[in-house]
């Protein structure tokens, strides 16, 4: 009996050895018997190092496996080490338990040329080895793929359950190439790290990052309940270079060179039975980017952020937080074939979109008459918001080479302000920008998006230098302009795309240079003999000009009307001086109450915050001398009597708010005030408002006002005189004169100039 033990003893010693080696030797016969016949396995070599596994942990490590190109030498897909932990004693509780897969070093280079990979070769191979199994999982497929099922179910059909747990891949290399268009996308240090995967209504945790070769990191966290369906995503992108895409904009645009990078933070959150209804939320920003044309010019921003409050897609809903746009820039190029810089830039896309167009015609043409369909389900309205809307920094150049000389020109520090935007309420909009030397334009846009034929616009200019758009009136009528600001307001309202436009023009010191012989106007107006004409007695035209007309009319043009009305009002004066001058040049500043006084004086309004264009044209003028002499000092001193400007400053109160009660108006324009000044003192509508409302006017308030409305004037004045030649911090200052001046100060509000020395 003991022998027959002892014999039993040895014979499973022994074969618990042999099982042993064995298990130590197979891997062995595996790695050389695939590494020999790879090519009828796949129809590519394969080359493995090496393959163990410890008998006694159930470890099975792969090192330096490679799948070969065609030519048998180059790697195509590659891995430094693999190595899978399997417990196989979770069998007796019935589960397929993996405590470990390990990944290092992953390669993979796929290239591609029009339709075909570097891998195709491997699938045609595959798909010849094995049609018939081919066919029968596509028809398996097509019989069982009626809906979504989650993975759960799937577990419960399975004779055993599934664990694995700790799956990390590290310092992974993926390329993708594609040859037909020359683009290369390299992500390095790819990492995949996966805590567990459960097919069990519990969480699943994924955590994918890695690195762009040409710059850039993306962080993607995902977690999902097999049970339910429902996940949660979460992409974080810092600084992917968009210079990766170079290739692919050559059959849209015509550039030279493109730059910037993106960055996102987006989270998703859904359920995979109805992926379109998943909620969108997180933050988008693109910084630094630069296209640069063919001809050298640029197009850029140096940021632009997007917070996306929630987006729904199957709900129709957009709702986005805010937009923020810093230090765009841009530049229109017009030229005499009559395209544009951006018709040069977008040649690839309109050669390209052309004959689809006419493709899609002829087979309109040709498709016989389909009986009527049944109409398609009414779409879901659109909820579309932008709770901030903010352009700051941005500046737009104009280049005008259809004319005889060029024309050049920036609009600088371009703002744009908006709140609560939506599809369907009016919301307000406003638009501010600076010209050069000091002028301005004010935008003030009301209106609906999904009505954009209807809206009210006021548009203000202040201090526009005439002399940059000297080159245009060379090409119209041979005359350059050497001097001149000019003001223009004007009111639309668009109803329908029919507008009414109320615009007013007003003109100082606007003067021309001799006429060139050498240009063959489009008008032949006597510019001269019609502006000595047109100026009253202080250098100033100021007129009206009314425009009406559907925007949609191929011929209409506010552009072409305003030209037109101040053409003709030349040409007018020009041909019947004394009947204008009875008119117009009697008439002057003083009709409307403004003085500008003596040399050394710029006459004012106490009650107004700004200045009217030939306030700015004479403080402009009086800094020349600077220019001339950098020793010079000039200071501009603020007189205003606070009395009298406050009682001054009652009737125009009284006047405004009679105004806004007859005219049923809350917010006034610069036409408005306009209207409000022709108001007299004698009306009898406005002494019956005035005797039963002056008791309410608080006059210590009004002297309040009143300073800080001088203090506002100063600020102005300064902001516009600094930008004049020879100007600096030094040598100019603008105040206010002290309180017992002000007092005693007689006549009439003005900054009176006097000249010191450094």
């Amino acid at each position: 009996m003991k022998k027959a033990l002892k014999i039993s003893a040895i014979v499973i010693a022994a074969l618990i050895i042999l099982v042993i080696a064995a298990l130590k030797l197979a891997p062995g016969f595996v790695k050389d018997y695939i590494v020999a016949h790879s090519e009828e396995f796949i129809g590519r070599k394969v080359a493995i190092e090496s393959v163990t596994l410890n008998p006694f942990t159930f470890v099975v490590n792969v090192d330096s496996f490679a799948i070969m190109e065609q030519d048998g030498t180059t790697p195509f897909v590659s891995f430094d080490k693999f190595r899978i932990n399997v417990d196989p004693l979770k069998i007796v509780t019935k589960t397929a338990a993996v405590s470990e897969i390990y990944m290092k070093g992953l390669y993979v280079h796929v290239t591609q040329k029009g339709d075909k990979f570097n891998f195709s070769d491997i699938l045609d191979f595959l798909a010849k080895s094995d049609s018939t199994a081919t066919d029968t999982v596509a028809k398996d497929t097509a019989a069982t793929d009626t809906g979504m099922v989650n993975a759960a179910e799937i577990a419960k059909g399975l004779p055993i359950n599934i664990s694995v747990k700790n799956i990390l891949f590290e310092n992974g290399n993926i390329i993708y190439e594609d040859k037909k268009v020359g683009s290369k996308i390299h992500i390095k240090d790819f990492g995949v790290g996966i805590p567990a995967v459960y097919l069990s209504n519990k969480q699943t945790d994924v955590g994918v990052s890695l690195k762009f070769a040409d710059g850039g990191d993306l962080n993607v966290k995902v977690t999902a309940n097999a049970a339910t369906n429902d996940f949660k995503v979460n992409v974080g992108l810092k600084d992917f270079a968009l210079a990766c895409g170079k290739p692919y904009l050559n059959d849209f645009i015509a550039y030279k060179d493109f730059s910037g990078s993106v960055s996102t933070n987006i989270n998703v959150e859904g359920n995979l039975g109805d992926v379109l209804s998943s909620n969108v939320s997180g933050t988008v920003s693109v910084d630094n980017v630069v296209l640069t044309e063919k001809s050298g010019k640029t197009i850029g921003v140096n940021h632009v952020g997007i917070g996306l409050g929630k987006v729904n897609l199957n709900k129709n809903q957009f709702h986005v937080d805010s937009v923020i746009v810093d230090a765009a820039y841009a530049h229109l190029d017009l030229y005499k074939d009559g395209k544009t810089n951006i018709d040069v830039l977008l040649a690839p896309l309109m050669k390209k979109s052309a004959p689809a167009a006419d493709s899609a015609t002829a087979e309109s043409a040709a498709e016989p008459e389909k009986a009527q369909e049944e109409p398609a389900p009414k779409a879901k309205p659109m909820d579309a918001r932008i709770g901030k809307l903010l352009v700051r920094n941005t500046k737009v150049s104009a280049n005008d080479l259809t004319i005889t000389k060029p024309f050049n020109y920036t609009v600088s520090a371009i703002t744009v302000n908006g709140s609560n935007i939506n599809f369907d309420t009016p919301c307000t909009v406003n638009v501010s920008a600076a010209f050069p030397d000091g002028g301005s334009v004010s935008v003030k846009y009301k209106g609906a998006l999904s009505d954009i034929g209807t809206m009210d616009a006021y548009i203000s200019v202040k201090n526009l230098a005439l002399k940059h758009f000297s080159n245009y009136s060379l090409h119209y009528t041979g005359y350059p302009l050497s001097a001149g600001t000019m003001a223009f307001a004007s009111e639309n309202k668009i109803k329908d795309f029919n507008l009414d436009s109320k615009n007013t023009i007003d003109i100082y010191n606007i003067d021309v240079g001799d006429k060139d012989d050498s240009v063959d106007p489009e008008y032949m107006v006597p510019m001269k003999v019609g502006l000595y004409i047109l100026k009253d007695k202080d250098d100033k035209i100021q007129f009206d000009v009314p425009v009406q007309g559907n925007m949609k009319d191929p011929e209409f043009s506010v552009l072409k009307i305003v030209w037109k009305t101040v053409m003709n009002l030349i040409i007018k004066v020009a041909l019947s001086p004394l009947k204008i001058v009875g008119n117009v040049a009697s008439t002057g500043a003083g009709m409307v109450g403004i003085d500008l006084g003596k040399n050394d004086e710029v006459v004012i309004d106490p009650m107004s915050a700004t200045f009217t264009s030939e306030q700015y044209a004479k403080a402009s003028k009086m800094t020349e001398v600077l220019a001339k002499d950098p020793k010079l000092k000039l200071i501009f001193t603020q007189y205003y009597n606070p009395k009298k400007a406050a009682n001054d400053h009652k009737q125009h109160k009284l006047k405004t708010e009679f105004y806004k009660q007859t005219q049923g108006k809350e917010t006034l324009t610069e036409l408005d005030e306009r209207a409000i000044l022709e108001i007299k003192d004698s009306d009898d509508a406005f002494k019956a408002y005035a005797k039963e409302h002056a008791a309410n006017i608080d006059m210590k308030a009004f002297k309040k006002e009143l300073a800080d409305l001088a203090a506002k004037r100063n600020d102005d004045l300064l902001k516009v005189l600094q930008q004049q030649k020879g100007v600096t911090k030094k040598n100019l200052k603008v105040i206010t004169a002290p309180t017992g001046e002000l007092v005693s100060h007689k006549g009439k509000a003005m900054y009176k100039v006097t000249i010191d020395v450094q």
